[in-house]
């Protein structure tokens, strides 16, 4: 889920210290909805170390702290407990945040079922894939995950087909929702219950796939940024003096990050079929960005072409480093052909505010 920072942590199971039963006299038929799903299942995927990195350091983005990560985590789980779904499916990790929200509430408070993936960890964000995975077979029906943008491409990877409550607490947070996390939790029990179209309320998003001799090596939501530097180092970026290419699902001068640079010349939304692509160097023209927090820059942008969906762009910058999301991950050796295709077959992604709507629209809120 995050950087890996000590050894293999023991896996959890179910059991009764993390399973709530049901309050007597409190079952879901008190939901006024006819068209529900019996036994609604809703997963939740929090990482740790998110909201932590460099670029604490090397500019003004504030910490999200563990203790704010669990009482998010309870607003969610008593959220989504609020509407009635059968079982809540909470992923492990290594800071236990899962437990932690779970034992501050009280064990008769909640009618769904409560419990932690049973899966080893490896305090990497490979757990966040995992976990995903893991959610698939379980057969939950809508995910809310705690992160950045680099955690939802680490969920995204494990499974693209559950639809997703994506609640910002990285630092880069294009990707995911501002939102207050027990109205997420709400709209993840709606969509889980089956009390809205899912497809009315939601919409699928872009995908970069990095393609290796034609092949995918690995993808990216929101952005990859070609780097002209061999080492990974802290795998934030935050120098731009690397940076040479960006490519970008999206573009929009009110998010954070290196693809505002692009939104600052062209802004590129989540629902418009095309993407953009960047030439970053002296020459060309000047443009001023929020690429850090706090940190306002001047960038120079030798070119800005728009990339349509199933386009290829060829990685120009070898030998390189490919910053996917904000994650530095992919080494590019010289000469070797390396592309980005911009796809629309990412994740599903819940409006919060059209689910709840329309969900009172139909009355699921009445009593």
């Amino acid at each position: 889920m995050g950087g890996k920072i000590g050894a293999h942590v023991a896996a959890t199971t179910p059991n009764a210290a993390h399973t709530h039963a049901r309050r007597a006299g409190a079952e879901v038929s008190e939901i006024n909805w006819v068209g529900r799903k019996a036994m609604g299942k809703v997963g939740i995927i929090a990482n740790p170390a998110a909201g932590k990195d460099i670029r604490r350091l090397v500019a003004y983005a504030g910490v999200t702290s563990n203790r704010d990560k669990i009482n998010l985590l309870k607003r969610i789980i008593l959220g989504i407990d609020s509407t009635g779904v059968g079982e809540i499916v909470i992923a492990p990790d290594y800071c236990g945040l899962g437990e932690a929200a779970l034992a501050g509430l009280p064990a008769d408070g909640l009618r769904a079922q409560t419990s932690l993936l049973e899966m080893p960890l490896t305090a990497t964000h490979t757990d966040s894939t995992a976990a995903m995975a893991l959610m698939r077979k379980r057969g939950v029906d809508c995910v809310v995950t705690l992160g950045g943008d680099g955690t939802n491409r680490a969920v995204v990877k494990g499974d693209r087909s559950i639809p997703l409550v994506p609640v910002s607490t990285g630092t880069n947070n294009v990707f995911p929702l501002m939102v207050e996390a027990t109205t997420a939790g709400v709209a993840a029990g709606i969509i889980a219950m089956g009390a809205v179209d899912v497809e009315e309320v939601s919409s699928v998003h872009k995908r970069l796939l990095l393609l290796e001799d034609g092949a995918e090596r690995d993808m990216a939501l929101i952005d990859a940024v070609v780097l002209d530097q061999p080492f990974v180092g802290s795998k934030a970026v935050w120098d731009m003096s690397e940076v040479r290419e960006i490519v970008c699902t999206r573009a929009e001068p009110g998010t954070m990050g290196l693809s505002s640079i692009g939104g600052c010349l062209r802004a590129v939304g989540p629902d418009d079929d095309c993407g953009l692509h960047l030439r970053i160097g002296s020459g060309g023209e000047r443009v001023r960005a929020p690429v850090l927090p706090g940190v306002v820059g001047e960038i120079g942008v030798e070119a800005c072409a728009v990339v349509a969906l199933g386009e290829e762009v060829a990685v120009e910058t070898t030998p390189c480093l490919i910053a996917l999301d904000g994650e530095r991950e992919a080494h590019v050796a010289a000469g070797q052909d390396v592309r980005l295709r911009l796809q629309r077959d990412g994740p599903r992604v819940i409006d919060v505010v059209k689910t709840v709507r329309q969900a009172a629209a139909k009355g699921f809120f009445r009593r």
